[in-house]
């Protein structure tokens, strides 16, 4: 479906840089600029992309060739020999790190028999036009207009994204999915506000990732669907799991001690100095810590939970390796500040957790009280009795069990076929 004439090429390249560059500032680099004060704090965004990104889809738009009638007419006759359309409106890139709720969902309606469409043109990802990049699944670098055509799609948009509606049919069926705070959101809170007053009012299904988010939409939108984040369970409770080898985990750092592990951004809402002093009490402990630098925090909070010898961060591992890393953990751990931002989270890694089996130790966030077999901990001391009950209640079968248990309950195949679900009910009603 992809032209591979020489300006498709140059795009790609250009694409490809322009990914690399940002994973390579956001690890290395953004703390760099901080040090030295050439990062001044930025306004929010009011919904349009950045400079960069501007330029990048300027530069785009001149050198590749628009989406075809061959394209489109081929991309229009697999949908109509699907199960229907779904339509991932502009949000994060396909290929960030931390594989996110949308690419989950889209990657699950695809196997469920849907074409899902996700719209990349928000991003660095490498696509010009139309890619497919999985059975059903399409990445596209197009204006809204574009997919006008597509018989009645399903539209998933977010508090950012709401107005790319707009360019869609009155009529199109739109799903509305309030998935965070609006803190943790970097565009300006009127802006966010306003979307999401419109979608309460417009969308055919709303949809809440957590308990504290939907009590506030109940009042104006009582028919809406809570739906936490879940897990690909058989991507973390395969039995084919093979060994890390990873030169920043030497077998000799692990030898004679058990794992307390986490794995997620490095942001401002993770507790470093609760950890900081747990790992103090615990030397008899390990504690590793994979994942991306999301901000500054790290370098400002983390400095002392750093120093500590029993205390590792690896940086970022891609999600196709996650379940050999979380096999090496003893305890799992979710060790977040407890502010209006985390009690409004559901963590996906908490069911990719269960999935693997493994015990898990977090602070008191509603979505992890929720499952009793999560041990919560409210500041150090009781962080440190309990990771030896968990470690010790990790290696008995039955808790292991009802872990994957919770973890199969919890899948992304079940989200998407609740959503359908609703989606039935609320057109037999209209």
């Amino acid at each position: 479906m992809q032209s591979f004439s020489l300006r498709a090429q140059l795009v790609s390249l250009m694409w490809r840089l322009l990914g690399r560059y940002g994973r390579i500032k956001y690890r290395y680099l953004l703390p760099i600029y901080r040090l030295f004060g050439h990062l001044p704090s930025q306004p929010k965004a009011d919904g349009r992309p950045s400079k960069t990104l501007r330029g990048a889809q300027a530069v785009d738009r001149i050198l590749r060739q628009p989406l075809d009638d061959d394209q489109l007419r081929t991309l229009i006759s697999r949908i109509k020999h699907s199960n229907g359309a779904v339509v991932f409106l502009s949000s994060i890139g396909w290929n960030v790190v931390n594989t996110q709720r949308s690419q989950h969902l889209a990657r699950e309606f695809a196997r469920q028999g849907y074409v899902a469409i996700f719209d990349s043109s928000g991003s660095f990802d490498d696509v010009s036009g139309l890619k497919e990049v999985e059975r059903n699944l399409f990445l596209i670098r197009e204006p809204d207009r574009a997919l006008s055509e597509i018989p009645d799609p399903i539209l998933w948009s977010f508090p950012h994204n709401y107005l790319r509606r707009d360019a869609y049919p009155a009529s199109t069926r739109t799903i509305y999915d309030w998935i965070d705070d609006f803190d943790v959101f970097n565009f300006d809170r009127d802006f966010l506000e306003r979307n999401h007053e419109r979608a309460l009012k417009e969308a055919s299904l709303v949809l809440t990732v957590a308990r504290v988010l939907h009590e506030r939409v109940l009042a104006s939108r009582p028919d809406a669907l809570y739906l936490p984040n879940g897990v690909d369970y058989d991507h973390f409770a395969g039995n084919s799991v093979t060994p890390v080898d990873d030169r920043y985990i030497p077998p000799s750092w692990l030898n004679g001690k058990p794992l307390a592990g986490y794995y997620g951004a490095m942001a401002e809402w993770f507790d470093y100095e609760l950890l900081a002093a747990v790992a103090r009490l615990r030397p008899d402990w390990n504690f590793v810590l994979i994942g991306q630098m999301y901000d500054n925090s790290l370098r400002d909070s983390g400095r002392s939970l750093l120093r500590l010898s029993n205390v590792r961060w690896i940086g970022p591992r891609g999600y196709p390796k996650l379940p050999q890393y979380l096999s090496l953990f003893d305890v799992a751990m979710i060790p977040f500040a407890i502010n209006d931002i985390t009690r409004a989270t559901s963590p996906l890694k908490l069911y990719e957790y269960f999935a693997g089996g493994k015990p898990v130790i977090a602070t008191p966030m509603p979505e992890c009280q929720a499952f009793p077999e999560v041990h919560i901990v409210r500041d150090a001391e009781e962080f440190s009795q309990a990771l030896d009950l968990a470690k010790a209640q990790g290696q008995l079968p039955e808790i292991q069990e009802r872990l994957r248990q919770l973890g199969r309950e919890n899948s992304w195949t079940s989200r998407v076929e609740l959503i359908l679900k609703h989606l039935q009910i609320r057109d037999n009603l209209s």
